[in-house]
């Protein structure tokens, strides 16, 4: 398994790498994308052990909630002052990459996943997720502005992306 921190730090360099932008919203819901695929492809097995809880706004991921608390709510775009050339920001990924203890086709799955999700804006991220299954399970029995802290099934991630 690997620490969800390192692939929190991918998905950021990933999405800055391609132009998209990115911001805590954003990057919770990446994440959670991340997450369900991996599920799907290699059989319930998690990327990371963390699962996410299903807020208000969708998936959330508490120890990376805690990280961005303070900018979470302003929704900034993360912005890289060390990498301010794309060859930088390029050294910086690959450079995390390696690090990450990703087999080639985790690192495939997570790129086609960024790829697929990372061009989206965060309001159609959000969007997706309550248009699903996953989200709404854990969500039964609280309103709709309800603070929730239910986690996000592996089961239901498996069976409703294993479907998709």
């Amino acid at each position: 398994m690997v620490d969800i921190k390192n692939i929190m730090q991918i998905v950021i360099l990933y999405c800055q790498s391609q132009g998209y932008t990115i911001n805590p919203l954003k990057l919770q819901k990446l994440l959670y994308f991340v997450q369900a695929w991996h599920i799907v492809t290699f059989d319930k097995n998690t990327l990371f052990q963390e699962l996410p809880e299903a807020w208000v706004n969708g998936p959330v991921y508490r120890s990376i909630y805690d990280i961005y608390k303070t900018k979470f709510y302003r929704n900034d775009n993360f912005i890289d002052t060390e990498c301010n050339t794309e060859e930088k920001l390029h050294e910086k990924l690959d450079k995390l990459i390696s690090a990450s203890d990703l087999s080639d086709k985790q690192q495939e799955l997570l790129f086609s996943v960024l790829k697929v999700y990372g061009a989206m804006s965060d309001e159609k991220l959000v969007f997706a997720t309550h248009n699903a299954e996953p989200w709404n399970n854990a969500r039964k029995g609280y309103k709709p502005f309800e603070r929730c802290n239910e986690k996000i099934s592996v089961n239901d991630m498996y069976n409703y992306y294993s479907q998709k």
